[in-house]
């Protein structure tokens, strides 16, 4: 899939900027960055394959603002440009507000290591039990982060701290006596950079397309993995990307993926990507280069086996996508994704597998505010992402794929107000439907024919309602409280079991 694209970019000229620290695919700044670029006020940057290096952010956004000098004015370049600071400066620009100091900061531009205090707390308040309570989620962590980069293109980062691992406590040596606090990490890797390359190897999360909600083919629902992956760009306009992660290291369970972007106009962005889970002994070569479809080293492996026995563990479980974004003009922009799991090619009885995502939204100043409404459904059918022979596309129970699983559907509105740079409110109506299938379900051929046109059993129905206030007042502090009504019916899949509930959420992100 990439071979017809590397000769370009190796054409592409050598550059010895600043070193490709990444942006988390998590970080709210890409609300941002995705308002900006379906306004087509930044353009040149591969928004839907994530994670971004924050540098090459930086420099779309200096580029937007040379073109036009108008935008240093708007709220949301106001927040990116505070967040990426230390990128304006590395890139011989001064940024509209300095940056606060990390806890330790030394050596010169070229030679820096940074280490910073990171402290991330989710709670959410529900009065659905006999008790009110409020509880904090497992996103809540403390942590050190530490930064080393390299001029002109190592960088090294690593995130270490405290945080929960539910139902863990078997396994680990927790930290405080009958809980499930451990040391962990969220992220550590090492990224160069040479020309229009980089390569980079640790331990991140990913998320490939254009949906909010949730991406269908790689998204970031399962969390970080072990990676290798390497990056390419051609003239600011073709992006090609190949990963390939462990899914579990002990059970000989990988993932490979490879993914184009393309902008074919300053309108319009195409994005086609292939993703495969295999079983081997370690990562496969055929797979991690990207070279070639998936299906050719599939079969490529399957031929080469000596035995039944090896040709049937060959069998690996691919999936393709592909994606569209399209800015219509007046900040009124839509996209979709189509993703394709199966079809019934060999078998009637086979049922069709695949997911379709489709949102527009509008994002538009009204004189030194900002307004941003989208709309997006997803639908997802049942058996997908899962094979009778075991290659799932699931990490840690939770998918690898879009956020719900297969057996769903999902309805987002969602609306947003800058008021400006430091205050936003925000409102959101989620509207899931769920059926009875689950993740890892697989269809098998000794079941015959099976129908999933429809939610399977009895749907499980949930609305929630929700309104937000956000508070920005500097680079290193992030401060949102909500209040919302949840409405379910037939709760876990049993009819009649209705219930309703008052929540109130409360999320802070500071760092130092």
């Amino acid at each position: 899939m990439l071979l017809p694209f590397l000769a370009l970019l190796a054409a592409a000229p050598a550059s010895a900027g600043p070193p490709a620290a990444y942006l988390p695919v998590e970080h709210p700044a890409y609300e941002d960055l995705e308002s900006l670029v379906a306004g087509r006020l930044v353009d040149s940057l591969a928004i839907d394959t994530r994670p971004l290096a924050r540098t090459d952010i930086a420099a779309a956004l200096l580029r937007a603002e040379r073109g036009n000098p108008a935008l240093a004015g708007d709220p949301r370049y106001g927040r990116l440009a505070r967040e990426l600071a230390r990128e304006f400066q590395d890139l011989g620009a001064d940024p509209p507000t300095p940056e606060s100091p990390p806890l330790v900061d030394v050596g010169p531009r070229e030679r820096r290591f940074r280490l910073s205090l990171l402290g991330h707390v989710r709670g959410d308040f529900v009065d659905d039990r006999p008790v009110a309570h409020f509880q904090l989620r497992d996103e809540s962590s403390l942590l050190a982060r530490a930064d080393l980069q390299v001029w002109p293109g190592l960088a090294v980062y690593e995130n270490l701290g405290i945080t929960r691992v539910r139902s863990q406590r078997a396994f680990i040596d927790p930290i405080v006596y009958r809980t499930d606090l451990e040391i962990t990490s969220s992220r550590a890797g090492i990224t160069g950079r040479a020309g229009p390359f980089t390569g980079a190897a640790g331990y991140d999360t990913f998320r490939w397309g254009p949906g909010r909600r949730g991406t269908l083919l790689l998204s970031d629902a399962a969390g970080p993995m072990g990676f290798v992956a390497l990056s390419g760009s051609f003239a600011g306009r073709i992006t090609a990307t190949s990963l390939s992660g462990i899914v579990s290291q002990e059970d000989g369970q990988y993932l490979a993926a490879h993914r184009l972007e393309f902008a074919v106009t300053p309108r319009l962005t195409v994005g086609a990507s292939e993703a495969v889970r295999y079983h081997g002994r370690g990562l496969d070569l055929l797979y991690a280069t990207g070279l070639l479809p998936y299906a050719v080293v599939e079969r490529i492996h399957i031929r080469d086996g000596f035995s039944d026995s090896v040709r049937v563990s060959a069998r690996a479980n691919i999936m393709a996508s592909i994606d569209a974004e399209a800015r219509l003009g007046r900040g009124v922009s839509a996209y979709g994704e189509l993703l394709i799991d199966d079809f019934a090619t060999k078998n009637r009885d086979m049922p069709d597998r695949f997911g379709y995502q489709a949102g527009a939204r509008l994002d538009r100043s009204i004189g030194d505010r900002v307004l941003r409404v989208l709309a997006e459904y997803t639908r997802v059918r049942r058996f997908t992402y899962a094979t009778y022979y075991g290659q799932n596309f699931a990490l840690r129970d939770r998918p690898l794929g879009f956020a719900l699983g297969p057996d769903a559907e999902n309805t987002l509105v969602e609306g947003a107000l800058d008021l400006n740079r430091d205050w936003q409110i925000r409102s959101s109506l989620d509207l899931t439907n769920r059926g009875e299938g689950v993740l890892g379900e697989a269809w098998n051929p000794d079941e015959g024919f099976v129908s999933n046109s429809g939610l399977s059993g009895v749907v499980e129905r949930t609305r929630e309602v929700w309104s937000d206030l956000r508070f920005i007042p500097v680079d290193r502090l992030d401060l949102s409280a909500g209040v919302g009504r949840r409405w379910i019916t037939n709760e876990r899949h049993v009819l009649g079991a209705d219930r309703s509930s008052w929540m109130a959420r409360l999320a802070v992100d500071a760092r130092y």
